[in-house]
């Protein structure tokens, strides 16, 4: 179990690194996920791996702890070249 949940916590940072070029209005409800998918690998460790007999689970007020957090991450990052939706791209000779 342990093999697993570290090839999970490769493939989230890999996907933090891809959010941002996906459409902006999918940004939240992609940072939302994560965030809240990558919760649950900590109670499945935080239950030592028991994921059968014990339920890992978020609590209500991490939720919107995360959310808010998620949100956060989903705004643009002013002067960034993906500030309004534009990418722009600098070719030099």
């Amino acid at each position: 179990m342990k093999e697993q949940i570290a090839r999970a916590r490769f493939y989230y940072r890999l996907a933090e690194q891809g959010i941002s070029h996906l459409d902006k209005a999918s940004h939240w409800p992609l940072w939302s996920s994560l965030l809240l998918y990558q919760n649950i690998l900590d109670a499945i460790e935080n239950n030592d791996y028991d994921n059968l007999s014990k339920l890992a689970r978020v609590g209500k007020i991490k939720k919107l702890l995360i959310l808010s957090r998620a949100y956060k991450k989903a705004q643009p990052v002013p002067g960034s070249i993906f500030h309004q939706g534009c990418i722009w791209l600098v070719f030099q000779n």
